[in-house]
């Protein structure tokens, strides 16, 4: 007769204790392997985040460079128009100045140095690009003229007279000419 074995509860208690033990160390075991991998990457972020913290600080100081560098370069462009617009307003005041000086023995010649002054500053504008807004005779446009006064015509919106010249450069208005506009009369005494 054989004996049946009867169960140890102090075997079955000791196995379950060991097998808890292998799962909690293999456990332990992944999350040892997870804070491992948590910490490569952490390092790799922080590295990653120096770099572009250089690169950052490097464009920052590349822009601040360029910046000043173009404030400096439209200074000089701004400086260098000053004098060649002095330059060529020169010989204006070189003019007038002779005219001046014979004056005294001629009075009569100052109105014809005064012209030749004249000519010689339009001619120095138009070298320079300023050109006169069209006057007498033209369409009223109110983006080159501004009208200070109306007069009776044969048309409306023209202009009938200039009272002070405007002036372009290039495509930009400098100043409005100030003008007198036609308004036609009206016939039979209507509103």
């Amino acid at each position: 007769m054989e004996k049946d074995k009867k169960p140890n509860p102090g075997e079955d208690e000791q196995a379950r204790l060991e097998a808890e033990e292998r799962e909690v160390a293999r456990k332990a075991e992944e999350a040892a392997a997870e804070l491992e991998r948590a910490e490569s990457e952490l390092a790799r972020a922080r590295k990653e985040i120096e770099t572009l913290k250089d690169k950052y600080m490097r464009l920052m100081a590349d822009f601040d460079n360029y910046r000043k560098r173009m404030q400096a370069e439209v200074e000089a462009a701004r400086k260098e128009g000053e004098i060649k617009a002095i330059r060529a307003v020169l010989p204006v005041l070189d003019d007038l100045e002779r005219a001046l000086e014979h004056a005294g023995a001629k009075p009569e010649t100052i109105a014809e140095g005064v012209r030749a002054v004249h000519q010689g500053f339009q001619r120095i504008l138009s070298g320079l690009g300023v050109e006169p807004v069209p006057g007498e005779g033209e369409p009223f446009d109110p983006n080159v003229h501004e009208a200070i006064g109306v007069v009776e015509g044969e048309e409306d919106e023209k202009v009938a007279e200039v009272y002070q010249k405007g002036y372009v450069y290039g495509e930009q208005l400098i100043r409005p000419a100030r003008v007198a506009v036609t308004k036609k009369k009206e016939v039979g005494g209507g509103k």
